[in-house]
């Protein structure tokens, strides 16, 4: 049998170096595995920014309900193995070489080799179905009709969370376009929830679901009434009109941060009230220990107070207005020292610009994917959007780190990293390697590596 790093290695590998979409590969693949996916039920989720918040607290639910629960999401922050969690434990490595391995073998089998992705959702299908999982919380990875996942039949219930412009190469350049391509996971029959939509995207939702005898849940900023918000965390009360009489819960706790996680929140109360009436057993307990208990890092995360040092994957326009909000709600009037690093593929002008309102200075990194922005090459993209400040390069995620952190000593202000999930593993490493384990700064503490950088 392969190894823990043979198989990751194989799992990884990508024949082509691109996306390919389309189902017909994953269908093979999981034939020749038995169709594990048959064996299972589904909380299907897509969208363009928050389905990975919405999967994790729902899966965070129905285990806290006594669900055996699997969780299927991407992309990764640090360890490979968080795609494939029960209980909110990863898979072991022996359980990932040896699934892997059948896998492997299958693979073996095909003219057509599958992707990365398509191998990935494959082992979490064997593998939560190894566990007779009660449910599996699964995260689209891209767009939805032509996406390895939606190889499943009718979920219990489909979710399409915030649809905006993002991977228009793949999916489109028009809202239309994309909201069509994300409408593929809704399958005959369904029950489907949503959050509120543009106009043009709620209108190709409700035409889909018309066409396949669907029935479609919009659910709004309205259901969620904050009562307090602070950066450990935020209380609401929810009402959600959507079933006969209406469903009312009061004094919600969630520690993830920021109004657009109150939205992906209604969303998940909603996939919980459905889910209630198709017979789950979920009691008001078990969603406030849920919500209560949920950990999704990289999202409006902070991880240290003192100094103040936020990370956020924050990736497309949406997500950076999402980003740019909750500075202005949390930290008014505040500068920040950014960390940033960017997609080619990404509308980085665009995103860029909605930051430097807030930004005292950048410090660039590469992140750590084939289609990334040099370092370089951000910091002259950060330059011509007109940023007349200090644009430091970095040579690696832990001198850019040390670099900011040294530059709080001296200004006594915040860091925010964002641009990019691919980098939040890195620079939460990073963190650990300057010395601090997600606390706050030693009085007098000095960190290495100091004005060791380029400017740009």
């Amino acid at each position: 049998m392969m190894t823990y790093r043979e198989a990751e290695a194989f799992i990884k590998k990508s024949y082509d170096q691109v996306i390919r979409l389309g189902l017909e590969r994953m269908e093979v693949l999981l034939d020749k595995l038995g169709n594990p996916q048959e064996k299972l039920k589904f909380i299907h989720v897509a969208g363009t920014n928050g389905k990975g918040s919405v999967c994790a607290m729902t899966a965070r639910i129905l285990q806290c309900a006594g669900y055996q629960t699997g969780l299927f999401t991407s992309p990764v922050i640090s360890d490979y193995r968080e795609q494939f969690q029960i209980y909110g434990k990863m898979i072991s490595k022996d359980d990932f070489a040896r699934l892997a391995e059948m896998v492997k073998d299958a693979c073996e089998q095909m003219d057509d080799p599958p992707s990365e992705f398509e191998k990935a959702v494959a082992l979490s299908f064997l593998y939560f179905a190894e566990r007779q999982c009660d449910l599996v919380v699964l995260e689209v990875g891209l767009g939805g009709i032509d996406d390895a996942t939606n190889v499943i039949r009718i979920p219990e219930v489909a979710a399409i969370v915030n649809i905006d412009f993002d991977h228009m190469g793949f999916l489109g350049n028009t809202l239309v376009e994309i909201a069509q391509k994300k409408a593929g996971i809704i399958k005959e029959h369904a029950t489907v929830v949503t959050t509120e939509q543009k106009p043009e995207v709620m209108a190709v939702l409700q035409e889909r679901c018309t066409v396949m005898h669907a029935t479609l849940i919009q659910t709004s900023a309205a259901d969620i009434r904050v009562r307090e918000k602070s950066l450990a965390g935020q209380c609401f009360d929810y009402e959600n009109k959507c079933y006969k009489g209406s469903i009312r819960r009061q004094n919600i706790t969630l520690p993830l941060l920021g109004d657009h996680q109150c939205e992906n929140a209604a969303v998940v109360l909603a996939i919980i009230d459905c889910l209630i009436q198709k017979g789950y057993d979920i009691s008001l307990d078990a969603i406030r220990e849920g919500m209560k208990s949920v950990r999704w890092p990289g999202r409006f995360e902070v991880v240290l107070k003192d100094p103040l040092f936020i990370v956020d994957g924050a990736h497309n326009p949406d997500g950076i207005d999402a980003l740019s909000h909750n500075l202005k709600e949390y930290c008014p009037g505040e500068k920040f020292i950014f960390i940033t690093g960017i997609l080619k593929d990404k509308d980085y002008n665009e995103m860029l610009s909605q930051m430097l309102p807030f930004a005292d200075s950048f410090v660039t990194i590469t992140p750590d994917n084939p289609r990334a922005m040099s370092a370089e090459e951000c910091a002259q993209a950060i330059r011509a959007c007109g940023f007349g400040g200090e644009v430091l390069v970095s040579t690696d995620t832990v001198q850019a780190v040390s670099e900011a952190l040294c530059l709080t000593e001296k200004k006594h202000i915040g860091v925010c990293a964002f641009g990019s999930l691919y980098s939040v593993g890195k620079i939460k490493s990073a963190i650990e390697q300057n010395g601090l384990a997600f606390g706050d700064m030693p009085p007098g503490k000095s960190f290495r590596n100091c004005g060791g950088m380029e400017q740009f």
